[in-house]
C-alpha cells in the first residue's frame, strides 16, 4: 500500500493536465514501514525524451540525483516514479514493466489522462515472487485538504465580511482597526489552509467554487 495526501495527488494530476497531450513524469519522495510507503512530496521533472513525448517519459539522471540528494537530508528516500499516459488506461505498457523490472524498488503511479481530463490514477510494483507487475492500493489522505479547504473556505467569509464593517455605526478610527483585524485574521486562516491543502486546494477553490459562483452571477456559462 502507498499512502498520499489529496494535495500531492492534486499536484500530480494538475502537471498531468498541463502536460496533455505529452507524457508528464516525476518522483515520488517519502519514507517506508513494514513495507507501506508513505509518500511526503512529489517533485514534477521534465521530460526528456522529446522524440517520443506523447507515449515515452525519461528522466534526467543528473536531476534525478539532484532530488535524491535533498530528499536524503530530510531523512527520505525516492520511493517511486509517476508519470501520466495521454489517452490510454492506466496500466503499465510494456515500456513501464521493462523498468519497473530493472527498478524493483519503486511504486509507480499511473495517471489517465483523456481529451486534457484526468479519468484516473492507479499504482504498480514489481512482484518479486510472482516475477509480474501487480497494483498497489492508493490511500489518499484526505483529512488534511477538508481541513486545509474549510480554512481557506472561512478566510473568504472573512473577507467578504470586511465589507459590511461600515454598516455598523463605528468612528472612522474603530472601522480602520476592525478592517486591519479582519484582513490579517483573513491572510492567517489562507495561510493555515494553504499549509494543510497546498497551493492547489486554493486553486481548486478559487476555480470551482467562486469563479464558478460569480459565473452564474452573472449568467456566463463555462467554456
Amino acid at each position: 500500500m502507498i499512502h498520499i495526501n489529496q494535495h500531492l495527488v492534486n499536484r500530480m494530476l494538475k502537471e498531468a493536465k498541463t502536460a496533455y497531450p505529452h507524457e508528464c513524469c516525476g518522483l515520488l519522495v517519502g519514507t517506508i514501514r513494514d513495507s507501506e510507503k508513505t509518500v511526503h512530496e512529489v517533485y514534477p521533472v521534465e521530460n526528456k525524451n522529446k522524440v517520443r513525448a506523447a507515449d515515452r517519459y525519461e528522466i534526467d539522471p543528473i536531476e534525478f540525483d539532484r532530488i535524491d540528494r535533498e530528499a536524503t537530508k530530510k531523512g527520505w528516500n525516492i520511493t517511486g516514479i509517476y508519470h501520466s499516459h495521454p489517452d490510454h488506461p492506466a496500466e503499465p505498457s510494456a515500456f513501464d514493466k521493462e523498468c519497473a523490472c530493472v527498478w524493483t524498488e519503486y511504486s509507480y503511479i499511473i495517471i489517465s489522462v483523456k481529451d486534457g481530463v484526468d479519468d484516473e490514477l492507479r499504482c504498480w510494483r514489481f512482484d518479486s515472487v510472482k516475477q509480474d507487475i501487480e497494483e498497489v492500493e492508493v490511500k489518499i489522505n484526505r483529512r488534511d485538504f477538508i481541513i486545509g479547504m474549510s480554512f481557506i473556505a472561512f478566510s473568504f467569509v472573512v473577507y467578504f465580511s470586511l465589507f459590511l464593517i461600515p454598516l455598523f455605526p463605528l468612528s472612522k478610527k474603530s472601522m480602520v482597526g476592525a478592517a486591519t483585524i479582519g484582513y490579517l485574521f483573513n491572510w492567517c486562516l489562507t495561510g493555515i489552509g494553504v499549509f494543510f491543502a497546498g497551493k492547489e486546494g486554493y486553486a481548486l477553490l478559487m476555480e470551482k467554487f467562486l469563479k464558478g459562483f460569480f459565473r452564474k452571477m452573472i449568467g456566463k456559462k463555462e467554456k
